[in-house]
């Protein structure tokens, strides 16, 4: 093929994959169809193609296509912004996070030890998910509450038999139903709830499980009670699009109504989706803020657990303004597809 050929043909594919990037402000009602879910998700990797294309249309002496490639590697970049930069009007708490985030992981001796929260979410993949590990990284993370998705009766007999409940005595399920996202959801506290409901949020998916605790009860059971400083962590896993691509849409943008809750109310869960989808980006403007984009370290890769790259951010901490999130991490758990997240939080 002719340089002036080959020229064009860069230029064309440049258009193209800056199109791909631009359907990501599509409204949330137009990207609830496929592929859409699925070629957006892959929005924060066109930086190779970019790199690749701009790269080759210079050697050509194809500036105009190389202008293309590097427009399209700056919207990239600017698509993962957020990530690495603090909230607006959240960096009052920066102080407080760091010296929490000191602490993460080493039990609650670390500074504000009775303010500081830590939970833990994981897909187990259709019940598959390795019971002993689970149960591990609770002890040796000190977790206070787990939310678990695509649970099964079989998984929670394993993990109560590796010493869960002992750990976690409190739990709160969500009704098993024929329709469910490849297994029902639980959620799992150190302390005793102060209220439990089955169903929290409609999400046209598994039942979303929620616990109320005291925040200050951190993790001595028993502990007295402040009514003035509770929460709500709930577990969800929306529907993945190819098991129906409306309901997903709807399901994450149903997340929104946390945002409007007079009480501090955290999510857990697999939510199918990352920044790069509008119905996640217009929940967090509506006022809903996400734990990765709290800490500022760039995103919390999950998905999928079997490769280190490419991942993507499926599963996700989000809460109110009632929250401050301090720290966000993903481990490796054997026998599923995602990893783990790990957050510590505090109630304002």
């Amino acid at each position: 093929m002719e340089r002036t050929q080959m020229a064009v043909v860069l230029t064309i594919i440049a258009v193209l994959l800056l199109l791909w990037w631009l359907l990501r402000f599509v409204p949330a009602g137009v990207e609830a169809h496929m592929p859409m879910p699925y070629s957006t998700a892959l929005d924060r990797y066109l930086w190779v193609p970019a790199v690749i294309g701009a790269v080759w249309s210079a050697a050509l002496g194809c500036w105009w296509g190389a202008a293309l490639y590097a427009l399209l590697l700056v919207l990239v970049i600017a698509g993962e912004s957020p990530y690495y930069r603090h909230p607006f009007g959240r960096t009052a708490n920066t102080s407080q996070a760091t010296a929490n985030t000191a602490a993460y992981g080493t039990g609650r001796s670390g500074a504000s030890a009775d303010d500081v929260i830590r939970a833990m979410t994981l897909n187990c993949r259709y019940g598959r998910a390795d019971a002993e590990n689970i149960v591990r990284l609770v002890r040796e993370r000190h977790i206070d509450v787990l939310a678990l998705e695509e649970l099964t009766d079989e998984l929670v007999e394993r993990l109560s038999h590796a010493g869960l409940n002992t750990l976690l005595p409190y739990c709160q399920q969500g009704a098993q139903h024929a329709g469910d996202n490849g297994g029902f959801n639980a959620i799992w506290s150190r302390a005793e709830p102060a209220g439990r409901i089955a169903t929290f949020l409609n999400i046209h998916a598994a039942d979303v499980p929620a616990i109320t605790i005291d925040a200050d009860a951190g993790d001595t059971p028993g502990a007295p009670s402040n009514p003035g400083r509770q929460v709500t962590f709930a577990a969800a896993h929306t529907k993945s699009p190819m098991r129906g691509c409306r309901e997903w849409s709807y399901g994450v943008q149903a997340l929104n109504a946390i945002a409007t809750s007079p009480e501090p109310v955290v999510v857990l869960g697999d939510l199918n989706a990352c920044l790069d989808h509008r119905c996640l980006r217009d929940v967090l403007a509506a006022g809903v803020h996400d734990a990765s984009l709290d800490v500022a370290h760039g995103p919390t890769l999950t998905f999928p657990s079997w490769t280190p790259w490419p991942r993507i951010e499926l599963d996700h901490a989000l809460a109110n303004s009632g929250v401050v999130f301090h720290s966000a991490q993903a481990i490796t758990v054997r026998d599923t597809d995602h990893r783990a997240l790990l957050v510590t939080l505090s109630v304002r």
